[in-house]
């Protein structure tokens, strides 16, 4: 390819090669000025595209070190899609219906492709489930378990899918360990899931999901039509008090989630209630 002379045929030139592999993730581009240089362009014009592929989630830019290939994420672009489920008050309805149909799959796909390393991050979520003394902890591991079974599946456009319903999950999970009925319900089927998975019977490990997430739909009531940041911010302020910020929680569990479920080992330590 002969050298750009613009800013977008620049940007269009780095974004080849990164989507071809031949700036591999970790590698460190040039710097404003050699790039400047071997392009023809000048260095605020070298600057806008790095800006612009950091905005997009291609390359990260740190200070006083450089830029480098941006490893990719289950979780990129999830975040404009959870705005956007947001904005439109998804229901607990709607979103039971989305995992139904991709969590079920999943878990078939796992039954085939999970990994032993994977079993045992399951089998330490549900461990680590048992011993938790606080609803948000016990939600945070519950998120954990169904995000390990969906990577376990092996498929990465499933796996980017469920990303976008990540944080929503996590609310309606609020509301179903809150609840002693739905809790008492639908925790031990976590147990018939990883069985399936580790005795590699895909249509037994989907039946379970399936059994899993309809509980959702017989036990919740009324709720079961209500948006489900509308339920979560009650079951929030009903356990933390009228100040109690859904944001910053969720800020936390994502943090914490991405570190566990993107090099499974040891749990986290409890969060803090």
């Amino acid at each position: 390819m002969s050298p750009p002379h613009s800013r977008d045929s620049l940007s269009a030139y780095l974004l080849e090669e990164i989507l071809a592999g031949r700036i591999p993730s970790g590698a460190k581009l040039p710097p404003e000025r050699s790039l400047a240089e071997r392009f023809g362009v000048s260095r605020p014009i070298v600057r806008e595209v790095l800006r612009s592929l950091a905005e997009r989630g291609f390359v990260d830019i740190l200070p006083s070190r450089g830029t480098y290939v941006r490893e990719a994420r289950s979780s990129d672009g999830a975040r404009s899609l959870d705005t956007s489920y947001r904005r439109r008050n998804a229901t607990i309805r709607e979103l039971t219906e989305a995992r139904l149909m991709l969590e079920t799959y999943a878990a078939r796909l796992a039954a085939s492709n999970a990994t032993d390393v994977e079993i045992a991050a399951m089998r330490r979520c549900l461990d680590d489930f048992e011993r938790a003394g606080h609803v948000l902890e016990q939600a945070r591991l519950d998120l954990a378990f169904h995000a390990l079974v969906v990577r376990a599946s092996h498929n990465t456009v499933i796996e980017t899918m469920y990303a976008s319903i990540t944080s929503l999950t996590f609310e309606l999970m609020l509301r179903s360990l809150s609840d002693r009925q739905v809790h008492q319900a639908g925790v031990p089927l976590h147990e018939n899931v990883l069985q399936a998975i580790v005795d590699r019977e895909p249509d037994r490990a989907a039946e379970a999901m399936q059994e899993h997430l309809e509980v959702a739909r017989r036990l919740y009531g009324k709720d079961f039509e209500a948006s489900v940041d509308q339920v979560a911010q009650r079951e929030l302020q009903r356990m933390l008090g009228p100040s109690a910020s859904l944001e910053g929680i969720l800020e936390d569990v994502a943090r914490r989630h991405a570190a566990l479920v993107t090099a499974p080992g040891p749990a986290p330590g409890p969060a803090a209630p």
